[in-house]
């Protein structure tokens, strides 16, 4: 049923953009040329309904109100047009994505190619790995990839090539960058004895950055917005909170940064054995097992 305005312009201008929301639904290859007795033989056996923006209606009921009302028929042919236009560039956009989850999804597993089939080729060589794109999309494995490359235009395959080839080049230079990061935690950890590892790297822009970093056993993973100064300044505070977590030997005192006591030391300077045990701690009707420090005092011989 649908809700009309009681004012002839805006109910005139309704109906319009009724019949070109059915039209567009039913024949997505609609013309906006078509005369109104010609879209009335169109919709007029059409009894299924259909959602439009002012309610649920179907062909029948439309035809019965442009026999009784008339039809804007420039407003019709308006609204076809546009509702085209946005079928053709949300088909635009999809094929787009489908371009760019096949380049991460190869970047990841092949190497940089000279020609299209030189990339294809590799295919054949790849993990047995399912790409799941971010937001949404098609998930890729060994077995769709073939068949969706066969879809793709001449100039979709020469952008493919291009995306995977910048992609690659990409990796290689962030590979570098997360290196450098590494080294540079690693020095600044020393001082403390913790142990630092960059698993991950991602560069959006120079001021946007993706990170897998563990900080002795605390992993730290999610995007950073700033400079890479700013990047290394930020981990490097995190190493010094590291380094305040310290447990305290029982029997002379010394305070050892947890990490150290966990997995360099085995004994303390009093001669304690150190030793990692396991201890279940019970959250709701959870229960958890934790790794704790526990020292030993060595017998007197």
């Amino acid at each position: 049923m649908l809700q009309l305005s009681k004012s002839l312009t805006k109910r005139k201008k309704a109906i319009a953009i009724v019949v070109a929301q059915l039209l567009s639904n039913i024949y997505q290859d609609v013309e906006p040329t078509h005369e109104m007795n010609r879209i009335i033989d169109l919709l007029k056996d059409e009894s299924k309904s259909v959602t439009t923006a002012y309610g649920t209606t179907s062909g029948e009921e439309v035809t019965k109100l442009i026999s009784e009302e008339g039809l804007d028929m420039d407003e019709v042919n308006r609204r076809i047009l546009l509702y085209r236009n946005r079928r053709r560039l949300k088909k635009g956009r999809t094929r787009s994505q489908l371009v760019g989850d096949l380049a991460n999804y190869l970047s990841d597993y092949c190497s940089q190619a000279k020609t299209y089939e030189e990339l294809v080729d590799q295919i054949k060589h790849m993990p047995k790995m399912t790409h799941k794109p971010l937001g949404g999309g098609f998930d890729l494995d060994n077995e769709n990839v073939p068949v969706f490359l066969e879809t793709l235009t001449d100039e979709e395959r020469k952008k493919l090539l291009q995306k995977v080839n910048e992609k690659i080049a990409q990796g290689g230079k962030e590979f570098e960058i997360g290196e450098d990061l590494e080294r540079y935690l690693n020095e600044v950890g020393m001082k403390y004895g913790i142990d630092c590892s960059v698993d991950d790297f991602e560069t959006m822009g120079k001021s946007y950055f993706g990170i897998k970093v563990f900080i002795g056993d605390r992993g730290i993973i999610g995007w950073f917005h700033g400079t890479f100064e700013e990047l290394k300044a930020a981990l490097s505070k995190e190493i010094e909170l590291e380094a305040q977590d310290k447990v305290k030997c029982p029997y002379c005192g010394r305070k050892i940064v947890r990490y150290v006591a966990m997995n360099i030391l085995k004994n303390c300077d009093c001669g304690a054995k150190i030793e990692i045990v396991r201890e279940s701690v019970r959250k709701g009707n959870v229960t958890h097992m934790k790794r704790n420090i526990a020292f030993l005092k060595l017998k007197e011989t």
